[in-house]
């Protein structure tokens, strides 16, 4: 066994530092945000009596399918933080971890660089290894940090023991995906292929956790979200969910050695589905080439997004009593009209984050291409800069303004269904189409990135995430309106509670289309890596 992890001393200080600037971003942005939410809870629920309303409300099983089981009784603080932050806390851990391991595994093999690794008189097995310890290392350091921070904050309710099993679950929940993702990676030839199916799994399990929760209660002891919840944080703090993610994620690393012990690299032990004898007219074209290369990473962001409206829509006919009998809630809902229009105004701009992911990410294929040395090939033939940024400006287009109109389209028809009060069909396409200018900007940003600083490229999810704290906890956290301007989104027209501005919308259209302009210029001039 020892000779199968040669080298792996050597290579997991190098993994590190490879990582480290995207890993302590992660790290500083989970904790803060925690803090920052820990902090405002105690003027949200000042008093036992807000604390029961809140509980009352968590009879709804819209309420139990968004945010999983509540406790009998609410007397202490921590007891509503834990129940409205940990669920959506852990997927964010678990999305950290999913994107880490598929890089260190999947990806650097699919580059060349494990083959090149295993050149040298390394064992077959260090390089994974190495990046366990990396995953291994950075959850344990997450588990220190957010304890260290939410215990030294001395908020009332918020036990030491409390504090520790919430960052312990959080910590062990990244860990399960942190092996799950190197368990998938065997089964597939391509990173993103291997972070598709961890995604997939991820919004699977909160799925079955949301029925289990509500109707089927052994569904939630199948999914680890499910498992969550059993803790009873701040209250009875159960250590045995910890126990079995612990126990699952041992399961899925022996399993993603073995694997990895009887793999050849490059291979997936799925088969490919064979393609095409011949290529369609469009697949001959540059749009349709890069339209293939992404299409699995787009249905699927499509399906989950649609998804997630359909699942929003079916609550719409208890949003009454689920607002107005929640503080927490009110807080979110303070603009004009009623209850149903403020809800989808705010999930309109909830979701534009969800769209403007996808958005990013087609866009960026252009610069992991470069990375990887296919953009050479590509202009060996007779294609210009211009062409080749077309060619990924247009699928990434089509997503900002195609995604808001089907995720209407599924909200409204699931909403009428079950709702007699629902909105007309032009209010919610409405508010849901005054988003397009902001994401077109955001993939503005990133073309100039590309353009001017092709390093620093991944700086444009800063404005996704930035966005997401301002939209989601400004209220909470009663940010004020100078730092709230910061956020792309906060400049798109409240509709329909106000009046559309069109003026609003074409400024934002026209800085999109600048930046567009100045980005291509870049990408013009620049050299390309190779």
């Amino acid at each position: 066994m020892r000779k199968q992890i040669k080298g792996t001393r050597i290579l997991f200080p190098i993994l590190l530092r490879q990582h480290r600037l995207r890993l302590l971003l992660w790290l500083a942005g989970l904790v803060l945000v925690t803090c920052f939410v820990a902090y405002a809870y105690p003027e949200m629920y000042p008093d036992q009596a807000s604390r029961e309303a809140y509980s009352i409300t968590m009879e709804n099983p819209a309420m139990i399918a968004m945010l999983g089981i509540g406790y009998e009784h609410y007397q202490e603080i921590g007891s509503l933080f834990a129940l409205e932050m940990l669920l959506f806390s852990a997927i964010a851990v678990a999305v950290m971890n999913i994107l880490l391991m598929s890089k260190l595994t999947r990806d650097d093999e699919e580059n060349g660089i494990l083959e090149l690794v295993q050149s040298r008189s390394v064992g077959r097995l260090s390089y994974l290894t190495a990046s366990f310890m990396v995953m291994l290392s950075v959850n344990i350091l997450f588990v220190i940090l957010l304890a260290a921070a939410m215990g030294s904050m001395q908020i009332e309710g918020f036990g030491f023991t409390g504090v520790v099993l919430y960052s312990g679950l959080l910590g062990s929940f990244g860990l399960l995906f942190g092996t799950m993702t190197a368990f998938f990676a065997h089964f597939v030839t391509s990173s993103r292929g291997t972070s598709v199916l961890s995604f997939a799994a991820l919004f699977f399990f909160y799925l079955l956790r949301a029925v289990g929760d509500v109707n089927v209660v052994f569904l939630s002891w199948i999914s680890p979200l499910g498992w969550l919840s059993r803790a009873y944080v701040f209250v009875e703090n159960n250590v045995f969910p910890i126990g079995l993610l612990l126990v699952s994620s041992l399961g899925l690393g022996t399993l993603a050695f073995i694997l990895q012990s009887k793999r050849d690299i490059g291979d997936g032990l799925l088969p490919e589905r064979a393609g095409s004898v011949h290529a369609s007219a469009f697949l001959k074209t540059k749009v349709g080439l890069v339209m293939r290369l992404q299409k699995t990473m787009i249905f699927m962001w499509t399906i989950g997004i649609l998804l997630l409206n359909i699942v929003f829509a079916l609550i719409l006919g208890d949003l009454e009593a689920f607002f107005l009998e929640n503080e927490a809630m009110q807080a979110f809902l303070t603009g004009e009209g009623s209850v149903m229009e403020q809800f989808i105004i705010l999930l309109m701009g909830i979701m534009a984050l969800f769209i403007t992911a996808p958005v990013i990410i087609s866009f960026l294929r252009l610069r992991g291409e470069e990375k990887a040395n296919r953009t050479e090939l590509v202009f060996s033939r007779a294609v210009s800069r211009m062409q080749l940024l077309k060619a990924y400006l247009i699928p990434s287009i089509l997503i900002a303004v195609l995604l808001p109109i089907l995720q209407a389209v599924a909200l409204w028809s699931a909403g009428a269904a079950v709702s007699e009060d629902m909105m007309s069909f032009s209010d919610v396409l409405g508010a849901s189409m005054v988003y397009i200018p902001a994401l077109l900007l955001v993939l503005g940003m990133a073309v100039l990135f590309i353009g001017w600083l092709p390093r620093a490229a991944s700086l444009v999810w800063l404005f996704l995430v930035y966005g997401f704290i301002v939209i989601y906890l400004g209220d909470i956290l009663e940010l004020p309106d100078w730092v709230r301007s910061l956020s792309i989104y906060e400049h798109v027209p409240v509709y329909p509670s106000e009046e559309l501005s069109y003026a609003a919308l074409l400024i934002l259209c026209g800085i999109s289309v600048f930046l567009l302009f100045i980005g291509a210029m870049g990408y013009k001039r620049r050299d390309i890596e190779g």
